[in-house]
């Protein structure tokens, strides 16, 4: 059977040869930069205190935990190449400068599980003892401290007369033993706590009974028992590690690629459509979260996509008088591309960062139709993947290379499908 002769221009070949080596380009720089993540978190001044008691100046790797650690990285000097390694077993407190500090404690732990599924119908705590590095969150007559692990938030306190122990908060499920009714409780202790150890001339009973089991209001209360004043618990508080909301507007161009596949054992043959670049623009909403220094988010975009093109061929033929003869064809398609993504950020100075990130796109009102004398096609699009590298300046500006690979324009009929995929250029502006 013979295939249809494509009239391949300059400019045909140019861009085609060039979204191959593009592609291969952006996975290989992924990959180069995927495999330097750990290079990219800093060594930054610090100290450990040893079980004898000894101070150590260093420089801590600060991956700015999410979880509390149990052991950290650690070299003497800036340029020193060996890198050490400390554990909760040979260090009783480390500390970044400018940053997070953990002191060793052997305390018990309330280990009951707070999720829905799993919700205890126990009031009092599963008590279970543990030794861990915990975050120091306020430190004075009364210090506050905080536990995270997998989905367990705890916080300690400690006094000049009580030793550290945890501050006790607990939901759990109540079953009514006459009806069976479930309701969801609290076992509230830890106001009794504060009450009992932590209430002097600067606080009261009425905000002790306000307060909830969460990190701002807990670290304002222990900064007014410590007699800080109003200035000084604003500006403790705001800088408290936040996520942060980004909304951006995109504009760029499109370099995009489709092929209509029909399957020749039933009489069909593949039809190949002219790249072409096309204008894309959307937005975006990026949540960057506020653990390992702001180098991870989430995003969620909404891009208008089109392209059109007709050929002299399609994917159906007919023999007449044993000739082979073609028939034109035109395609459309338009729609949004909606890509559900994480981002990774490497920083190379306090102004520019470099990114990378991956997603996944779902397709909103996407429209594709294929027409052709004998053949109309009218398909629904579905999703695909994206691989994307940029740059940003200044939280303001940034540029993206952004890989779509190919998806199906016809994922309702068969035996024909396509390979439609998108090598984009973006410029974006953050509007707040």
């Amino acid at each position: 059977m013979r295939k249809p002769v494509k009239k391949y221009n300059l400019f045909l070949i140019l861009s085609e040869t060039k979204i191959i080596n593009m592609k291969k380009l952006l996975l290989l720089t992924l990959f180069l930069y995927f495999s330097s993540i750990n290079a990219q978190i800093s060594f930054e001044k610090g100290y450990f205190i040893s079980n004898n008691g000894t101070k150590t100046a260093c420089f801590i790797k600060n991956i700015d935990w999410y979880n509390n650690p149990v052991d950290f990285k650690y070299k003497i000097s800036a340029d020193d190449n060996d890198i050490k390694t400390e554990t909760i077993a040979t260090a009783k407190e480390f500390g970044v400068e400018n940053g997070a500090t953990f002191k060793r404690a052997t305390v018990k732990i309330d280990m009951s599980d707070n999720r829905l599924e799993n919700i205890s119908t126990t009031k009092n705590p599963e008590w279970k003892e543990e030794t861990v590095f915990l975050k120091l969150l306020v430190q004075g007559n009364a210090t506050l401290y905080y536990y995270l692990t997998k989905d367990m938030t705890r916080f300690f306190y400690e006094t000049t007369s009580v030793p550290t122990e945890q501050l006790v908060f607990k939901e759990y499920l109540s079953v009514d033993d006459k009806t069976g009714a479930r309701t969801t409780e609290e076992n509230n202790y830890f106001k009794q706590q504060l009450f009992n150890n932590v209430m002097n001339e600067n606080t009261s009973e009425n905000e002790i009974k306000r307060l909830t089991y969460k990190t701002e209001p807990l670290i304002k209360y222990f900064l007014k028992y410590n007699n800080a004043d109003a200035a000084t618990i604003e500006k403790t508080t705001n800088n408290k590690n936040k996520g942060v909301f980004h909304l951006k507007v995109s504009a760029g161009a499109s370099l995009t690629s489709l092929t209509v596949d029909g399957a020749e054992s039933a009489g069909f043959q593949n039809a190949k459509y002219d790249n072409k670049i096309q204008p894309t623009a959307g937005l975006e909403g990026e949540y960057i979260f506020p653990f390992n220094k702001n180098k991870w988010s989430v995003f969620l975009g909404l891009f208008y996509q089109k392209y059109e093109d007709s050929q002299e061929y399609g994917v159906l033929y007919s023999i007449n008088n044993s000739q082979h003869v073609e028939h034109p064809s035109k395609v459309k398609y338009s729609g949004f591309n909606l890509p559900i993504g994480v981002r990774h950020y490497f920083f190379l100075n306090q102004k520019s960062k470099i990114f990378v990130n991956v997603a996944y796109v779902a397709t909103l009102g996407g429209k594709f139709t294929y027409e052709s004398q004998h053949i109309n096609l009218d398909g629904k699009a579905q999703g695909n993947f994206a691989l994307g590298l940029g740059y940003n300046f200044k939280n303001k500006i940034s540029t993206e290379i952004r890989y779509n690979t190919s998806k199906n324009l016809l994922n309702n009929y068969m035996p024909y499908s396509t390979n439609f995929s998108n090598l984009d250029l973006l410029v974006s502006y953050t509007v707040f």
